[in-house]
């Protein structure tokens, strides 16, 4: 028996399991499992621990993916390629790249493991694309009865829409069959803007193959990314040379984020000094426009900088502008001092049961509150007043976020989550996947 603690990328939340599984086939998932039922325990997966919440904790049974994280197939003709669970998005691009293909879409970071990213349906930004769990093709799962099955348009088709984004409680998601593309470049241009007329500007911003924005509290002012893809180009990018290496450092880490995260730590003594820190981080960073050009990786992702609690919602695409209106009055109505950026990002629709995208194109909205040298100051009035903005404008939060919603609030934004309850008790009658998180979100599980 196992007692080592399990942390969260935050560090907000952590857990001691009884027992720590670090299997290696879809053979020992399915022992664990087995064994679970006999003890009458509970099972949740750990991946790489990067979800702001706490959906992946649990003090009794813990399975870790470490063992599963092999890619077992790469079929460069028809774009298709088989994973393990355990495998992170960032070595799965990695590895496609050899074979001149990529994933269509990514977030903002590549930590996560592929399990991780499909259960609590992470996205990027492009009205194009869908969440990531759109892309894939087959799952291959060990149920709450100890069973391993697959699951697909052709088998075990009932359980598909369910099995796509399932919150962990499900199954022991073993294999992933996805859907990839062709490796493509990412020109990207980026630039400061006023709010005013990136509203203006909205929807032709939109048909760009993708596009996202960052509003900056207390600056009263946004920065624009917009990327249109490419095919692969032979590098002709000169390597810089060391002063050009330094310029970078001092930018991106002495400014960008120690002395960053210095001042954040100086006030979260005072919150009034946070409107100052903006401004000067604005200058510094968002004053001047940029143009880049790069593998889809490097140009998706950039760096999260430290600890945060975070929460994001999806709204209807239509209601962006009203959205985010409505955010920037309540912060300066009740005067609070807020992080930035506020991110705004987009995504296409999909019939995933419990993705935020069911049924509609969505638009993304998430706020922030660092935590520099993991101290934080209490932001749930803000996060709260945040909520009940979002869900005036019929918002969904998304899985792997901090929010608030109860399973009785969240069963009226979705309209198959009876359907999914019911796939619920069907795969895990006696909910061996469960743990606070989805008794919380998602209630016991339940045949009725």
């Amino acid at each position: 028996m196992n007692k080592n603690s399990f942390v969260n990328w935050s560090g907000e939340y952590r857990c001691t399991p009884n027992y720590v599984h670090h299997p290696k086939t879809d053979i020992e998932v399915k022992d664990i499992v087995c064994q679970a039922i006999k003890r009458k325990s509970k099972i949740r997966v750990f991946g790489s621990g990067h979800s702001p919440s706490d959906i992946a904790m649990s003090d009794e049974e813990l399975v870790c993916l470490d063992g599963l994280n092999t890619i077992k197939d790469i079929d460069y003709e028809n774009e298709i390629v088989v994973v393990e669970a355990g495998v992170t998005i960032y070595d799965l691009s990695q590895n496609l790249a050899k074979y001149g293909l990529a994933l269509p879409n990514l977030g903002s970071i590549s930590a996560q493991t592929i399990s991780g990213a499909m259960a609590t349906a992470t996205h990027g930004t492009g009205l194009n694309y869908g969440i990531m769990p759109t892309i894939i093709e087959e799952i291959t799962l060990v149920n709450g009865k100890g069973e391993i099955i697959k699951v697909s348009q052709n088998e075990n088709s009932q359980f598909f829409d369910a099995v796509k984004c399932h919150l962990g409680s499900l199954g022991l998601i073993t294999e992933y069959k996805l859907k990839v593309t062709t490796s493509f470049d990412l020109e990207v241009k980026e630039q400061p803007q006023t709010l005013a007329a990136v509203f203006e500007n909205l929807p032709e911003s939109l048909k760009s193959d993708h596009y996202r924005f960052w509003y900056l509290p207390h600056v009263d002012m946004a920065w624009e990314w917009t990327a249109t893809r490419r095919s692969p180009e032979e590098s002709t990018v000169k390597e810089k040379n060391i002063f050009q290496r330094l310029g970078d450092w001092y930018q991106q880490k002495l400014i960008g984020f120690y002395t960053f995260e210095f001042f954040l730590y100086l006030a979260t003594y005072n919150q009034n000094l946070i409107p100052a820190i903006n401004r000067w981080y604005a200058q510094q960073m968002f004053s001047q426009p940029k143009q880049s050009r790069g593998d889809s990786l490097s140009q998706f992702n950039f760096d999260c900088l430290f600890k945060q609690q975070v929460n994001e919602w999806a709204i209807p695409v239509e209601y962006t502008v009203q959205a985010l209106e409505e955010i920037r009055n309540l912060i300066q109505k009740k005067d609070y001092k807020v992080h930035l950026p506020i991110e705004v990002r987009f995504v296409k629709g999909d019939d995933i049961w419990l993705s935020p995208c069911q049924g509609r194109d969505s638009c993304y909205i998430g706020i922030i509150n660092y935590m520099p040298y993991g101290k934080s100051v209490d932001c749930r009035d803000y996060f709260n007043d945040y909520e009940q903005i979002m869900s005036k404008f019929d918002g969904r939060p998304h899985w792997a976020k901090r929010f608030g919603p109860d399973a009785e609030k969240l069963a009226k934004l979705y309209p198959h989550w009876d359907d999914f309850q019911k796939v619920r008790y069907q795969l895990d009658p006696e909910n061996i996947f469960g743990n606070s998180y989805s008794d919380r979100v998602l209630k016991v599980a339940s045949s009725k």
